[in-house]
């Protein structure tokens, strides 16, 4: 035997390794096999019903490519007066705001009408439509005011429906306004290569009407934009719905409208350049006006415009009002050589008159018409006489031109005379302007020294609103498509395979857990790794579960040509219990557990049979005083007995009885049952009737009431050669074990053995090994038990061949 400080650290590393015996639960997880068949079962049909009847998730994807938009010359003026006001930069974050934003989704609710689903009802679940719905409901301009309101609608027949909300029916017709506290609604039929008209005879509809603000926040929370890595201006868009198609046209309408977005604020920028621009125009429009109207003063009052010019110009006009007046006179002088001419007596009266430098067209008209008549009248002269009617008539008319041409004359000297006294009196007042031209020119410097600054600059806004207009017009989206909206083809939920492989987790977790969970809380002996953990006492031998040991017919496992498992296991105890008492030739073997049902009668009497087939004689004493066992098992009558020997009511020979079993064996029957077990343990007769059994017997086998529950086997122990503890598998508890412990340390029981009893090997609890295999035999020996208890057959079978076969081979 080890010394105490050398058990200690060993039985700690025994509690370590009970504590984690993954061979015993890896054995437990394997004998409940079945277990996992119906859990998997049961998992793997309810997710291949979840599968086929939960509404299944897909996920829209799209991409757009913020560009940053070159500097327009209105963007350039406004970065210039602003610098913060720069639109050219791109804030990927700004987008990513305005695309989520409650606005923009409404929008595209208003559009697709997405506050408006509809179901077709089947026979186990209800399908949602979207295009494919022959029926829509539209409200008037009002909308809809209400909350969640759900309608059941029926076509009766064309054109006619049940239209069905809460307790309230009605039949309606298509077409036809419905008014509703909610609002005002009409059904319409839908046309389209999509609609499938067949759900109208086929099937009724559920219209699920909500909220817009109630339908912006549930598409907002299936709806998001990424950021990319930074290095490029790209927003992913994605958005989650049950139908594919509706999803997709959310993603192209929520894009439409951003591009409409991104328009609208560029034009609202050029808009606000166009009124700065035309603030500061009209500004300096004012102040060219102010200075305009000091020079036009300036010019009115001293009658001079441009004083360069106007000075020049003076100066032409004074020589050209000269040149005037002299032509004036020159003219007035032929005109009175002319009328001199016609009016002398003395002068030919038929004379033709020659240019006269005159250019009235009237006297130029007389003078010809004279020249004309002088001509005529000549001529006429030559061919008749002087008193011929023709001749006489051309001279008369020749006197009335001549008197013409003078009357003309007169009055082309009058008009001279007024133009002449004209051209002196501008000769005189131009003359006077240009002696004052000099300081007008210096007061019209003076008023227009900043006219040219504020001039450009009305020049440079004029061209910029030009421009900003052109921009306007041919202003374009600053986002470009890279992906076009576009659904996944299998949905994102659920995912078949991640169901079907948590569903199988789920199988197997589910009883492995409750398994490892029992026997991890199990504070019951399963191995030999239990007790080691426990106590330091020895195990002198297992001996296997045994159906029936109980009763009667299945007690006895042993016999003299029986080569079983379990008969072998009892020879085993018998060498070793030789060993521990080999000092001693009659050996006292006292046999208790720490509670009843553990076997102690069962070992006692087959451990008395084993120890007769080894030529011992053998004695099997009833001390179990409170609740004797064994004289029922062999059928022994409870005549006489231990107690009424120790009370002194009978002698030796009353007690001793013949089992029945081997000549050798020898039954002490416990007798009435006394009242007083602990005081007939305590007399002398005790000490006395054990000094008489030595005397006749090679072993004395003690059966005695539980250690842990009455203090018999305390008393008896005294007397024993060897103190054996029944410890049975899955029945005896741990702290037992460490009671056994504790009443060895502390000296109450000398020489200590454990029995582990109602083993079941390779069936439960990753116990490794069987019967004779545990020792090498190549046989594996059945037993059937007959009315005295011997051998009936044995059959011989291949040697173990690994450990899952004989796992899974009874």
């Amino acid at each position: 035997m080890m010394d105490q400080g050398q058990q200690t650290p060993n039985r700690l590393l025994n509690q370590i390794n009970s504590t984690f015996d993954f061979k015993r639960l890896f054995g437990a997880l394997l004998t409940n096999w079945y277990w996992f068949v119906l859990c998997l079962s049961i998992t793997l049909t309810s997710a291949f019903l979840y599968l086929r009847y939960t509404t299944p998730e897909y996920a829209m994807y799209s991409s757009i490519l913020i560009d940053a938009q070159d500097n327009t010359p209105a963007q350039n003026l406004l970065s210039k007066i602003d610098p913060d006001n720069d639109k050219s930069k791109v804030n990927l974050f700004n987008e990513k705001v305005i695309l989520e934003s409650q606005d923009m989704i409404q929008r595209v609710v208003d559009s697709l009408s997405m506050n408006i689903r509809y179901w077709a009802i089947g026979r186990v679940k209800e399908t949602e439509l979207y295009r494919e719905c022959p029926i829509k409901v539209v409200f008037d301009d009002e909308g809809y005011t209400g909350g969640r309101t759900q309608l059941n609608i029926r076509q009766i027949v064309e054109g006619q429906f049940e239209l069905t909300e809460g307790e309230h029916k009605e039949r309606v017709l298509y077409g036809t306004w419905i008014k509703r506290k909610w609002g005002r609604f009409k059904i319409l039929y839908v046309e389209g290569i999509e609609v499938n008209k067949g759900y109208l005879e086929a099937t009724d509809f559920i219209v699920q009407i909500e909220n817009k603000n109630s339908a912006v926040g549930r598409v907002s929370g299936r709806f998001g934009v990424t950021l990319q890595d930074g290095r490029t201006s790209l927003l992913d868009l994605y958005y989650t719905d049950n139908i594919r198609p509706r999803g997709v046209d959310f993603l192209r309408t929520l894009i439409w409208y951003y591009r409409q977005n991104e328009l609208q604020s560029s034009n609202y920028a050029a808009e606000k350049t166009k009124e700065f621009i035309e603030e500061r125009k009209a500004k300096i429009s004012d102040e060219l006006q102010n200075l305009d109207s000091l020079t036009v003063g300036i010019q009115k009052s001293s009658d001079i415009v441009d004083v360069k010019s106007e000075t020049s110009n003076l100066i032409s006009s004074k020589t050209e009002f000269d040149r005037q007046i002299n032509d004036i006179y020159v003219q007035k002088q032929a005109i009175t050589t002319l009328r001199n001419t016609l009016e002398n007596p003395f002068n030919n009266q038929y004379e033709i008159i020659a240019g006269i430098g005159i250019s009235d067209p009237s006297l130029n008209t007389f003078v010809q018409q004279y020249n004309q008549s002088v001509r005529e009248r000549d001529a006429l002269a030559r061919n008749w006489g002087p008193a011929h009617p023709q001749l006489l008539d051309k001279e008369s008319e020749i006197a009335a031109l001549r008197k013409r041409i003078i009357d003309a004359a007169d009055k082309i000297e009058k008009s001279m005379n007024r133009s002449l006294n004209n051209a002196m009196e501008n000769q005189k007042e131009i003359a006077e302007r240009i002696r004052v031209a000099p300081e007008v020119d210096k007061d019209i410097k003076d008023v227009n020294r900043n006219y040219p600054v504020l001039q450009n600059i009305y020049l440079l806004l004029y061209q910029k609103l030009i421009e900003n207009e052109i921009s306007l017009y041919s202003n374009k989206e600053k986002s470009k498509i890279v992906v076009e909206p576009y659904a996944t083809g299998a949905p994102i939920k659920p995912v078949k395979k991640t169901i079907y492989a948590m569903m199988f987790l789920l199988g197997m977790l589910v009883p492995g857990s409750i398994i490892v969970l029992r026997e991890m809380l199990n504070n019951r002996v399963i191995n030999d790794n239990d007790i080691e953990s426990q106590t330091s006492i020895p195990i002198v031998g297992s001996i296997g579960r045994v159906d029936g040991a109980d009763k009667r017919e299945g007690t006895i496992v042993v016999g003299p040509h029986v080569r079983t498992g379990v008969a072998e296991q009892f020879r085993l105890i018998r060498a070793n219990l030789e060993f521990m008492s080999s000092s001693e030739e009659n050996r006292v073997y006292i046999i208790t557990s720490s509670t009843s049902g553990e076997g102690k009668s069962f070992i006692s009497i087959n451990l008395g049979i084993t120890m007769t087939l080894a030529k011992k004689r053998v004695i099997i004493l009833e001390f179990d005083l409170r609740k004797p066992k064994i004289s029922q098992y062999l059928g022994i009558p409870n005549d006489g007995g231990i107690s009424s020997y120790l009370a002194g009511m009978t002698g030796l020979e009353s007690v001793i009885k013949a089992s029945g079993i081997h000549e050798n064996l020898y039954i002490a029957n416990c007798g009435p049952i006394p009242p007083n077990p602990a005081e007939l343990l305590v007399s002398d007769k005790t000490g006395q009737f054990f000094d008489e059994l030595r005397e006749m017997f090679d072993v004395i086998i003690v059966d005695t009431a539980p250690i842990g529950m009455v203090s018999d086997a305390l008393v008896l122990s005294q007397y024993a050669s060897v103190n054996l503890f029944i410890v049975r598998q899955n029945y005896t508890e741990k702290h037992h074990v460490r009671m056994f412990d504790v009443l060895h340390k502390d000296g109450k029981v000398q020489n200590p053995a454990m029995i582990f009893n109602g083993v079941e090997f390779l069936k439960k609890y990753g116990y490794g090994y069987t019967g004779s295999a545990a020792y090498g035999y190549g046989y594996i020996y059945g037993y059937q038990s007959t009315g005295s208890g011997y051998y009936v057959e044995n059959t011989k079978r291949k040697k173990k061949k690994g450990l899952l076969k004989r796992l899974f081979t009874k």
